[in-house]
């Protein structure tokens, strides 16, 4: 039925593949218009969601192309005056956005389902598929959470990447410290992401505002402590990356090949680095924002 286990899957799926097709247009759009390289964090969180769902090897077919019918009436239109060209490109543009956004949207109630059906059956002690939805769970908050950053909805995908990381950090736990195995390591690298994202996502909240979730009105940490918050997940996540590049040097050393996990892992230091240039200018905006206040209340004076 719809609401069985064996139907979250799909549902799954059908969402990630219209994120997957919307992030793709997107990063070749500003391909398109780069000028450079940018040390913006996003960056690094949009290439971090665009890897995890290349992963999937699904194909989909570009629809991005408007229907010839509806090129040459902009082509029409631009002939006319630049006035009506202008306003059919932004016409045009607008719909575009509407169409993206509510794709999105589409693939978030996909994911949303999907996660729901698996949630339901998490609590089961037995039953064929419990191992299968102890790791199916947080691909699919990773996908809600990726499909929330898209649509701006910050400090939703920051909660949702924090439920991930909570049962990322379960089965990391799970294993025996003396255990020599990829699984091992691709656990460590599964909680060292999951705490990189949680990181940037609060980055990208406003400055000055409480971080406090859409739907449910949960507060995550307010103004004040926000900064700090962030700092506390940077540090863990650096701590978790060093734990990650150790414990592949030692499989390394075993002579066990760690070819599939080594760009991973790699790449983590990557979105580190975007992580800790946007902290360092919300630590700086913090500071400067702090010396402004004695300022202001002596002009007051």
């Amino acid at each position: 039925g719809e609401s069985s286990i064996e139907a979250s899957p799909a549902y799954f799926e059908y969402g990630n593949a219209l994120l997957r097709a919307m992030n793709r247009r997107k990063m070749e759009a500003e391909e398109e218009n780069d000028a450079g390289p940018t040390a913006d964090p996003k960056e690094a969180a949009a290439k971090a969601a665009e890897k995890r769902l290349e992963q999937k090897q699904e194909s989909e077919n570009d629809d991005s192309k408007p229907p010839a019918s509806k090129a040459d009436e902009t082509d029409a239109a631009s002939k006319e005056s630049p006035t009506a060209a202008a306003t059919v490109e932004t016409e045009n543009g607008d719909k575009d956005g509407e169409d993206e956004k509510g794709e999105l949207k589409l693939a978030l109630e996909m994911m949303e389902n999907a996660y729901s059906i698996m949630d339901e059956h998490s609590s089961e002690k037995d039953g064929k598929y419990q191992e299968w939805v102890k790791e199916a769970i947080p691909r699919a908050l990773l996908g809600i959470g990726d499909t929330l950053s898209t649509l701006d909805r910050h400090a939703d995908a920051a909660d949702a990447y924090s439920r991930a990381l909570e049962w990322y950090q379960e089965h990391l736990d799970s294993f025996s410290k003396d255990t020599m195995s990829m699984e091992y390591l691709k656990a460590h690298r599964r909680v060292c992401e999951a705490t990189i994202l949680v990181s940037e996502e609060l980055l990208f909240c406003p400055a000055g505002e409480d971080v406090v979730t859409n739907e449910t009105k949960s507060l995550i940490v307010k103004a004040a402590e926000r900064v700090d918050y962030i700092t506390g997940y940077y540090d863990r996540a650096r701590d978790s990356l060093q734990d990650t590049l150790f414990f592949m040097a030692k499989l390394a050393a075993s002579g066990t090949d760690i070819a599939a996990e080594k760009d991973e892992v790699c790449h983590l230091s990557t979105m580190i680095m975007g992580v800790g240039m946007g902290l360092a200018e919300a630590q700086e905006g913090e500071a400067n924002d702090s010396a402004a206040e004695p300022a202001k209340k002596k002009a007051k004076l």
